[in-house]
């Protein structure tokens, strides 16, 4: 499986690549901007549509005040094992485990632009491919 993100790459580029890994028989996991939009959905139930991804890094640190763990999103963009942890903990609002979470709200949310090219389909992200996949072997 392919991982990637949009970054400042152009419509026409984004789309491309993901029709050539289809086309090829490759799954993909993609987020339409950047990872960190995955990371956010394990805290925030964003179905707003486009959050800037310079945005980002101060969401997730926001997200992760109350657990004084912080995030180099900016830098090595290195998730520690205590951040790991609280990704792959437990929500304290609903009950639910985190990744399960996100994984629910990132397909409502691709549900929501399913009339849109990927590149259009901003913020989205499909890295919950890869964490089903993931989690069939644990």
């Amino acid at each position: 499986m392919v991982c990637f993100d949009k970054d400042g790459f152009t419509d026409i580029k984004f789309n491309a690549a993901i029709n050539k890994a289809v086309n090829n028989e490759i799954k993909i996991a993609y987020s339409n901007q950047a990872f960190e939009y995955w990371l956010i959905l394990h805290f925030n139930d964003h179905q707003g549509g486009k959050m800037l991804r310079t945005l980002y890094n101060v969401t997730i640190n926001n997200l992760l005040k109350p657990f004084n763990v912080t995030y180099d999103g900016n830098g090595s963009k290195i998730i520690s094992e205590d951040f790991f942890d609280i990704l792959n903990g437990i929500d304290s609002i609903t009950g639910k485990e985190r990744k399960i979470l996100a994984i629910q709200r990132a397909k409502n949310i691709l549900n929501n632009c399913k009339n849109l090219s990927p590149a259009k389909a901003e913020s989205s992200t499909t890295v919950y491919k890869l964490v089903e996949e993931i989690l069939k072997y644990l």
